[in-house]
């Protein structure tokens, strides 16, 4: 079975090794390690979809209309679900802190939870600047 198996080597994982459990000609399960270029294909294209929403951000937050959580949202590679899991709030409530006119009205409790999911300061957050 290990023939079966993708065994090329993947940029992604910067030089480490997935594992995957197959049958050995013994019929017995043991690991191998695994690589396939289908995977780092996709995984290398979500990753620049993520630089690309950064950088629309960016701009969004310019213009006055996305907030620094969008932002680091992408930055942290998390869809909506994942960001509101994380911060343990409703989707309607975490899309309204998306934009930067709700963003503004924002206590300090509310931001320190995305602060302490993204693993920056309650500061940073607040006083973001994307120069």
């Amino acid at each position: 079975m290990k023939d079966y198996i993708p065994q090329e080597e993947n940029s992604t994982l910067n030089g480490q090794q997935k594992v995957m459990y197959a049958k050995n000609s013994n019929g017995e399960f043991s690991r191998v390690n695994y690589g396939s270029s289908a995977e780092e294909f996709a995984t290398l294209t979500a990753v620049n979809e993520y630089k690309v929403l950064e950088l629309e951000c960016i701009e969004e937050i310019k213009q006055d209309i996305s907030s620094p959580i969008k932002y680091f949202m992408y930055k942290n590679r998390m869809d909506l679900p994942t960001l509101c899991s994380g911060v343990g709030m409703f989707g309607f409530r975490v899309k309204r802190h998306l934009k930067m006119k709700h963003f503004k009205k924002l206590n300090d409790k509310v931001l320190q939870r995305y602060s302490n999911l993204f693993d920056i300061s309650l500061k940073e957050l607040k006083e973001f600047n994307c120069e």
